[in-house]
């Protein structure tokens, strides 16, 4: 072996010169505009953090848009020596995605694909999340081979780039084996597309130098017969520890060496533009079982028999992760978990009923020979009961994190251990957790691969709580290299975390080549300088993120960032993660600082969120920010006199409203559309967002007409919401009271009415602006007015705007208010006669819809109605917000900013259930959105008026 060469020329401790900054600086303007140049501090505070223990603030956060910008990025960057980061979804766990330097961030258009030979290969640009991936190769029965617990929200350059993995990806199917082609940049801005056969002759051209020192340095790994068995033991095992030093060992053309050392570098070597993967087939057939051991040693000594038969996956649980989610496990197993016990969840598939049938018999038997099993859920076929087994292994980190003491930092490590030692690995691992005291730590992970995660508490607040983090890590450094021979980092990356201990798995040899890569790929050092090669023996103790108590509400984040595809703001202001890390950091800060942030925070932390709640409904530990964002805007609520007052004149103030949207619409109409629309946001923004912006799609004030249907036996309270009694209908439809009524006579349905229901509000708007206690008052009219004509619930009460019913129903309300296209779909239906439109619609399931019942009403009753039904794959909320499109309309714009492209040829038909998203998503996407009643009402007709044969 040649001796190691210099640490690279950028040291993490190395500063650029004012003038190398201000060079830097000047030379971003030349191809990124001033809104992707951040560099104020309360949004680089907020960008900066991810899923780790780490945090730091970076210097500038740049968003940068395609490949040109991103090689002019680099090239810029290597000519002055600035270090950069890449940011994909910040999910990371082990500190690679943090920057005090330039943090680079994708912006929404990196997100195009391409499937390629049926499915069998997909290429993909790094901001794709990885299950819209498998969305999209599902037609075709495929998926991407990484199969990580963030797939939902991490995105395809993060996984790559850490070489993530997950429950059933195992190795063979992780990114470092499924890379067919990849488009990458080098540091100093160069590039490859191996897709490209002119691209690649260029490079080996031009790159024949780097090319040729790697050829040299896989030749020197050959002739290193102790090294190259070390690499090759340690990527037997699930290894994520270092550069994936098997590339050397592997491939003979060093283009394929580069492109493989790319994988899991953690953005220190280069930038991936995009990748192209082979897919693997989906099986037809599936099943899953919960099965309890009484010891680890017990459960541990079936895995191998079960890896040797080939099951997909065996999750492992200790005592004390069971002990976590006991309310998960009750639908399953009842009785108390004995001290000790070990579950293994345990997956089978095959590609059909009949071969899984076989499998499943072999497997059965194999499990049946442990006399100490029992089983929790023998194997089960039925998809709820699969998911609700999956939901307990998912549920075990979170567990953790919200359990655990006000103050504390939730960690998480993985390790992979050899197989045949697990259970030796898994006892030593406890009897660590108890010599440092870590009361909490729990042991989960991917059992097939000897691969298992320990989660625990830390506390980062003084000097003693940081020596017992070390001297615990140090401990577990030791058991697992020296005592047991596995890795340090099985799935997760190296990171800041594990950075200093690389020598402790790989030794004098392996680091040298690790350190040669890097200087050879990135000479100046400016790719993520401190993540996989780093001199600093303490470095995982320094920048260590606190998370002090801030709210009760938002108190149990770990900033793992599973909130952020939900949250219509992402591209806007902040994401809820970004929030209540930038509240938790206002308490670290200086007081010019402090103010700044404060200033600050009243828009990109409260006027700019939509409050709708989406982001609890993927937090793994349930936290609403929407409502945490809704209590700060009551105790900043400053105009109590004004809500009393429009408490008590709700009827005049809806009259006012749709006279003023009568009055607008004669304005627009005559002053042309985009004229007056640029007046009012001239006046929008004068008066301090206090007058509401104009748009084409809004329609003029509605009429107040009660729906009158004849005297039937079967009844339905109607209570038409705010929305629908002040917008009126789109342009050339009927008001929707006439529709419902229409649709309710078809159904032979009498409508009634409460005798004051033009007075009635569920009191969402008043809840959203920080009156609660107003919001309060009008619920229990609400309430007190359909119990009254309901006969206390003698008949179904329904409301025709689907966030009014979420809030009427949520609860102790003594009776639920339906939302009515899930009305029409159990109610109405049934009583008509079909015929499906042929041509698509472009459907948008609300928030609250997602809230209610997930979207199924919704989306069942549009497929009824149309055999083509569309939907906006990355839109979860459209940010309208009750009254948001119209005084903070830049929210709904980039909520919406991607739904043209998902609009489908001669589509005429846009759907929802909810007035205001409609108008919002009319405005954003050309095609006239209207409440799915108006749809049902085309395309049915009385049962009666069927000719019958």
């Amino acid at each position: 072996m040649t001796d190691a060469l210099p640490e690279p020329a950028i040291s993490p401790t190395d500063s650029p010169s004012d003038a190398q900054w201000q060079a830097f600086s000047d030379g971003l303007t030349a191809f990124l505009s001033a809104e992707q140049i951040i560099a104020d501090l309360p949004r680089r505070v907020a960008l900066g953090t991810d899923a780790s223990c780490y945090t730091q603030t970076p210097r500038l956060v740049v968003t940068v848009p395609h490949v040109a910008a991103m090689r002019a990025l680099l090239t810029l960057a290597h000519r002055h020596g600035i270090a950069v980061t890449f940011r994909a979804a910040g999910t990371s766990l082990s500190g690679q995605a943090i920057s005090d330097s330039v943090l680079v961030m994708l912006t929404r258009d990196w997100t195009a694909s391409e499937i390629l030979e049926d499915g069998n290969y997909i290429r993909l640009q790094p901001g794709i999340i990885g299950a819209h991936a498998n969305r999209m190769l599902a037609p075709y029965q495929r998926k991407i081979g990484p199969d990580p617990a963030s797939i939902n929200t991490c995105k395809v350059g993060g996984i790559a780039a850490n070489n993530a993995s997950g429950m059933c990806c195992g190795i063979a199917h992780n990114s470092y084996h499924t890379l067919t082609h990849m488009h990458l940049l080098l540091a100093d801005g160069s590039e490859v597309n191996t897709a490209d056969p002119d691209s690649v002759k260029w490079f080996r051209e031009q790159q024949a130098p780097l090319l040729d020192q790697l050829s040299a340095l896989a030749a020197e790994v050959h002739a290193d017969t102790v090294l190259a068995e070390r690499i090759r033991h340690l990527y037997r095992l699930k290894n994520t520890m270092g550069y994936g030093i098997n590339a050397l060992l592997d491939f003979d053309d060093p283009l394929d060496m580069l492109t493989h050392l790319m994988i899991g570098s953690e953005g220190t070597l280069g930038f991936i533009a995009d990748i192209t993967y082979r897919t693997l087939p989906v099986p037809t057939a599936r099943q899953s079982g919960l099965f309890l051991f009484p010891s680890a040693r017990h459960a541990c000594e079936c895995i191998p028999a079960l890896a040797a038969l080939n099951v997909d996956a065996v999750e492992l649980m200790d005592t004390r992760a069971l002990h976590s989610v006991t309310d998960l496990l009750l639908p399953f197993y009842a009785l108390p978990i004995p001290d000790g016990a070990v579950a293994l969840l345990v997956d089978v598939s095959a590609d059909n009923s009949a071969a899984l049938a076989t499998r499943l018999e072999t497997v059965t038997q194999q499990l049946a020979g442990e006399d100490s099993m029992t089983p929790m859920q023998p194997f089960t076929a039925d998809p709820v009961v699969i998911e609700q087994l999956w939901q307990i292994r998912k549920g075990l980190f979170p567990a953790v994190g919200a359990n655990r003491p006000g103050g504390t930092t939730v960690i998480i490590e993985d390790v992979a251990f050899p197989l045949g030692q697990l259970a030796d690995g898994l006892d030593s691992l406890r009897a660590s957790f108890v010599k440092h005291g870590y009361a909490d730590a729990i042991i989960f992970g991917h059992a097939l691969d000897g691969n298992v995660h320990f989660v625990f508490s830390q506390r980062f607040d003084t000097p003693e709580a940081i020596a017992r983090y070390d001297n615990f890590m140090r401990d577990i450094v030791r058991l697992v290299t020296v005592q047991f021979d596995g890795t340090l980092k099985a799935e997760h990356g190296t990171g800041r975390n594990m950075a200093p201990f690389l020598r402790d798995q790989w030794g004098d040899a392996g680091v040298a080549v690790m350190q040669q890569i890097k200087s050879l790929i990135d000479p100046a050092g400016i790719l993520n300088p401190g993540v996989i090669i780093n001199p600093h023996g303490d470095a995982h103790l320094a920048h260590l993120k606190s998370l002090p108590t801030v709210d009760a509400e938002v108190d149990k984040c770990i900033e793992c960032g599973f909130c952020e595809p939900q949250c219509p703001s992402r591209h806007y202001t902040l994401t809820p993660r970004q929030r209540i890390a930038l509240r938790r950091r206002q308490q670290d800060v200086t007081l010019p600082e402090r103010t700044e942030i404060d200033t600050a925070f009243a828009h990109l932390g409260i006027d700019s969120c939509a409050a709708t709640g989406m982001c609890a409904t993927t937090c793994p530990v349930g936290i609403d920010t929407g409502k945490w964002v809704t209590t700060l805007r009551a105790r900043n609520a400053s105009h109590p006199l004004l809500a009393k007052a429009a408490l008590a004149s709700w009827p005049a103030l809806s009259a006012v409203l749709r006279g003023g949207l009568t009055v607008s619409h004669a304005l627009g109409k005559r002053f042309g559309e985009a004229r007056f629309t640029k007046i009012s946001k001239h006046l929008h923004t004068t008066s301090g967002k206090r007058f509401p912006v104009w748009y084409p799609s809004l329609p003029a004030g509605a009429k107040t007409a009660v729906p009158r249907t004849p005297p039937l036996q079967d009844k339905m309270v109607y209570v038409p919401a705010c929305p629908n009694r002040v917008f009126g209908a789109p342009a050339n439809r009927p008001a929707l009271q006439e529709v419902i009524a229409r649709l309710c006579q078809k159904a032979d349905i009498e409508i009634i009415t409460p005798a004051n229901a033009n007075t009635l509000c569920c009191g969402q708007s008043m809840l959203s602006k920080g009156y609660p206690h107003h919001a309060h008052t009008q619920q229990r009219s609400w309430q007190q007015a359909i119990a009254h004509t309901s006969e206390h619930g003698r008949w179904p009460v329904v409301t025709d705007a689907s966030p009014c019913a979420a809030l009427s129903s949520a609860g102790d309300n003594p009776i639920s208010t339906i939302e009515l296209s899930e009305y029409l779909l159990s109610h109405v239906v049934p009583r008509l006669s079909i015929t499906p439109l042929e041509e698509p619609v472009l459907l948008h399931v609300t928030c609250a819809s997602t809230k209610l019942d997930n979207g199924q009403a919704l989306r069942t009753l549009a497929r009824v109605c149309s055999r083509q039904v569309v939907e906006a794959d990355d839109i979860a909320c459209c940010g309208f917000a009750g009254d948001k499109g119209l005084f903070e309309p830049g929210l709904n714009a980039s909520a919406l900013a991607s739904l043209k492209r998902y609009v489908p040829v001669q589509c005429t038909w846009g759907i929802s259930n909810s007035r205001g998203c409609e108008i919002g998503l009319s405005e954003h996407s050309g095609v006239t959105f209207q409440h799915v009643a108006y749809l049902l009402d085309a395309v049915s007709q009385p049962l009666s008026q069927v000719t019958k044969p």
